[in-house]
């Protein structure tokens, strides 16, 4: 998974997407999003990252990565391999079929992009009529931003 945008390397902020394969529905099964959150508090260690947002839906995930943007494609490797050998060992979805080979990825210049980003991620179960307010979903960062409910993924609010 190399850098397709050489020039982000020397960014330092990612809106990031990636999907299951074939855009399955795989996020329906029960405890693969605590497997995706272990795996991204676990990269977050290794890649000296912080997550900003997230949110996990059944077909795809979007993060707001604050890392150094020559170790994105690294994180995003071992992500997605921690993820498949966990949700294959432990809930018995084949890890060779989990994941598109590839994700996107944006780099964030600035204030204004962040702040856009943050409200799509967090409006995304809302638009996708998942539920009817963004903090009621559990699998998104919207609750630590407008409750003082902490979600499933240590995220940070400085940036």
């Amino acid at each position: 998974m190399g850098l397709r945008f050489p020039g982000q390397k020397d960014c330092h902020c990612f809106f990031v997407t990636t999907s299951f394969k074939d855009r399955q529905t795989l996020g329906n099964t029960e405890g693969l999003y605590e497997k995706m959150a272990h795996s991204l508090d676990y990269c977050s260690k290794k890649y000296e990252a912080s997550i900003a947002a997230y949110v996990f839906k059944p077909s795809h995930i979007h993060l707001l990565l604050l890392i150094d943007g020559a170790r994105l494609p690294d994180f995003m490797r071992d992500f997605k391999k921690f993820t498949a050998q966990k949700a294959g060992s432990e809930l018995g979805i084949a890890d060779s079929g989990i994941w598109m080979p590839r994700y996107d990825r944006v780099a964030i210049a600035t204030e204004d992009v962040f702040t856009t980003k943050l409200e799509y991620i967090h409006n995304n179960p809302v638009k996708a009529r998942l539920v009817a307010a963004a903090e009621d979903w559990p699998w998104s960062s919207a609750g630590d931003y407008l409750t003082d409910r902490e979600g499933i993924v240590k995220i940070t609010k400085d940036w």
